[in-house]
């Protein structure tokens, strides 16, 4: 009768393992799902990502901006330069004006294509 008795605790002992190894295998397949849609969200991100990136870098004010900074750089040291070497104060707008308008027609002259 004892040898019945433990057959059918180690059934049941048996049954209980199997309830827990099936909730973790279960348990498993729902992580493993959740990182598969982050995988997905991640590498939608990226491309999202990219693609703004890639707007930004084709943006007409972008490049009016580096234009212009550039432009205002050259004239920085153009002026930098005059000074330097001793121009006259007097010559200083005149040639800083032709030089800014030289600039602005350059620089804007590859927007309209």
């Amino acid at each position: 009768m004892k040898l019945f008795n433990w057959s059918n605790k180690k059934d049941q002992q048996d049954k209980e393992i199997q309830t827990q190894v099936d909730f973790l295998q279960a348990e498993n397949d729902q992580l493993l799902d959740q990182v598969e849609s982050l995988k997905l969200d991640i590498s939608e991100a990226q491309s999202e990502n990219e693609h703004l990136r890639e707007a930004l870098n084709r943006s007409t004010f972008r490049q009016g901006l580096i234009k212009m900074s550039i432009g205002m750089a050259v004239l920085i040291v153009s002026y930098a330069l005059l000074v330097l070497i001793g121009e006259r104060n007097t010559n200083l707008p005149w040639l800083l004006l032709i030089e800014a308008a030289f600039l602005f027609l350059m620089l804007n002259r590859g927007e309209g294509k």
